[in-house]
Order: structure tokens, then sequence, then C-alpha cells
């Protein structure tokens, strides 16, 4: 019907709860299938970023460790695209500014776009390539920027109207008050400042996860992966306020784009997601760096462990003890790596792994721990404190 009220966005809301309600089933199939496909390839991405590809067939058959597994993925991978989505979110404050003004909003956030677009590529280019600065120096052209900014945004109609509104609305019994327009000036510059800033934040991210060779091409093909996972993630609330659809469908739309962009940016960005599955393993221990002595009760001989790497492995009961800690451990799969290769990173790991031994848990006895004889007899340690008779 033409002359139909439109649907406010809690009965917007409310209608589409109810269709997801009524094909809940086959959802939770699709559900189910996408979180197998994405537990599959996010133990491959780490069975491959440490080089054992032979984690894979025994790992695939711990179904019961898959659960928390992903959910720590999904949680790590949520923080991960919270530090990339650092530009929306101060992008979006700063237009939000205007609220009082939703007219203008659509012509505004291009407006404030130019200027947020050159002070990050320009940051980011002079933090990759650009003349070694002091802080003073970083500030000085901090300063320029920020003020060329404002006077270009001051020489535009548009955005002077806007100030105006809304300073105005802001106190209408005083609508012609000169400090409210240069207070609102004051955040407008501060959430601009901060918004350039936090595009350091996505690059860092890319930078840590980079374990490719440190050289000047790759260093140039890092900082442009830099500039655009730092501008593309702009795109959300561009489309939010240019959008004219209704409150629920810009929401919609808006959080698309936000997981859109940041999986294309995690999927450019080399290493990223080998990073995040590398985290969430040490989130929820699948990855513990702490050493312990561990027996091998199948399948391995004391002969089998180099002392070089291994260090002192002892025979106890016929059966080889070593001292370890667990790169993997997911189910009955355990990879035991010797304490000597505990401080490697991520980008060593490749060349090292093959000197651990993957066995599994239920074959695997972790011994108690020892005290050092040099500590027997002290109070608390070793052997318990004489006690005198009074």
């Amino acid at each position: 019907m033409p002359n139909a009220t439109p649907l406010t966005f809690q009965q917007t809301l409310k209608k589409n709860l109810k269709r997801v309600a009524t094909y809940w089933a086959p959802l939770s199939v699709l559900f189910t299938a996408l979180g197998a496909l994405l537990g599959f390839y996010t133990l491959s991405t780490y069975a491959t970023s440490i080089n054992r590809p032979d984690l894979m067939a025994a790992a695939l058959e711990a179904k019961s460790a898959l659960v928390p597994w992903l959910a720590a993925v999904m949680g790590m991978l949520g923080a991960y695209l919270l530090i990339l989505l650092s530009t929306t979110v101060l992008f979006g404050l700063t237009v939000s500014l205007f609220n009082d003004i939703p007219s203008l909003q659509h012509k505004l956030v291009g407006i404030l776009l130019m200027p947020i677009l050159i002070g990050i590529v320009a940051l980011l280019w002079q933090n990759f390539e650009g003349p070694t600065l002091d802080d003073w120096g970083k500030l000085t052209w901090m300063l320029i920027w920020l003020g060329a900014s404002l006077l270009a945004l001051l020489t535009m109609r548009t955005f002077r109207v806007a100030v105006d509104t809304c300073a105005t609305m802001a106190s209408p019994g005083n609508p012609r008050s000169w400090p409210l327009r240069f207070w609102f000036m004051l955040m407008v510059a501060l959430l601009l400042v901060a918004t350039v800033i936090c595009a350091v934040f996505p690059a860092s991210l890319i930078l840590h996860a980079y374990t490719g060779e440190d050289t000047p091409e790759a260093l140039r093909h890092l900082m442009v992966i830099s500039m655009f996972a730092a501008t593309v993630t702009l795109l959300p609330v561009v489309v939010f306020y240019v959008s004219k659809a209704d409150l629920f469908k810009r929401l919609s739309v808006g959080l698309l784009m936000v997981l859109v962009s940041g999986g294309v940016v995690i999927v450019i960005s080399p290493g990223s997601p080998a990073a995040i599955v590398y985290s969430a393993s040490s989130m929820m221990k699948a990855r513990n760096p702490v050493e312990a002595r561990y027996m091998l009760t199948t399948s391995y001989a004391t002969e089998d462990f180099d002392t070089n790497i291994w260090g002192n492995v002892q025979t106890v009961r016929g059966k080889p003890e070593v001292s370890a800690f667990p790169l993997f451990s997911f189910g009955d799969v355990l990879l035991l790596c010797p304490t000597s290769l505990i401080n490697k990173s991520r980008k060593e790991w490749p060349q090292y792994s093959a000197y651990c031994v993957l066995t599994q848990s239920s074959n695997t006895i972790r011994r108690p721990k020892k005290s050092d004889p040099a500590t027997a007899g002290i109070p608390g340690i070793g052997n318990p404190p004489d006690h005198k008779e009074t």
C-alpha cells in the first residue's frame, strides 16, 4: 500500500527475528556446516604455520575439542576486528557530532572523509618510508595537517552551516555563542586527530603478523596494505550515512560492510590468519609454553631423541622421560617440543617443529615436579623441618 506507515526499528527487528525463528532448523544446519569448515580451516592454518601438516588427520578426529577451539578463534578474531576497526568507530563518532542536522550528514560524511584519508596516508607513509622525525617534528606536522584541514572545512558552506546549527541546538538561549562554536570545533579537531592516529593500530597488527623477509619491496607492500586497511574500514560509516533506507537496513548493511571490510583486510594481510589462530591456541592453552617432565609410554624409545636438542633424556621403567612443553594439545592429540625451543617465535617454528614429537595425551604421563637437591631441607621445600618438643 502506498500510504502504509513505515515500520519502526523495533517492529522491523521483531519481524526479522520471527523469520529467523521460523527457518531456524535449516539455519542451524547451515551454521553447523560453516562451523565445521571454519574448524577445518583454522586447524589447517595452525598446522601449516608451524610446518606440521601431520597434525591435521589426528586433530580432526577430536570433534569434542572443536567447540572450545572455535570459541577461542572467534574471540581472538573479534578482538582483532575491534583493533582493525578503531578508525571506523572514531570516524563514526566524528560524523555523529552532527546528529542535530541529519539532513546534511550524507554530505558531511564525504566532507570529513577527505582530510582523514589524507592524514592517514601521510602518517603511514611517514612511518614506513618517510624521514625519521623526533616527537616534536611529528607534532609539528600533525598540527600543520590539522590546521590545513580545519581551514579547508571552514571554507565549505555546508560545514559552516552544520557547525552553526549544532552549536545553536546545544544552547537555544544563546544561539550566537562563539565559545560554543569553539568547543564544538575543538571536539571535531580532537576526533579527526584520533581517527588518523588510530591508523597505526591496524598497521601494527599487519606488521606483527608478517613473517616473511624484511626487504624494501616487502616493506612497501606492507605499507600499501596498511593504508588500504586503515581507509577501507571507513566505508561502513560512509554507507550508513549516505544510504536513504530505514534505520534497520542501514544498520544491517553497515554491519555487513564492517564484516566484509575486516575480512578483506585479514585475507590480504600476509600471515594475519595464522597470527589469529596462533594467538587463539595460546588463549585456550592448546599451546602452553610451560616446562614439564613427560613420560612417553608408547611409540618412542630413549634413543629416538637428540640430546643436543632434548637435553638429558632419562629412562624410567623402560620408557623415555623428557623435559618438554605442548606446542599443540587438542583432544587426544599432543605435540611435545623440547624446552630448548620454548622461546621460539611463530616465524621460527617451521624450521624447528621437526624436532617435536607427535603422540597422544592418553599415552603420555605428566610427571610430578621434583625438588631441587640444593633446596632440600629448607622449610616448606623438600624435606619437612624437624620439630622440637617443648
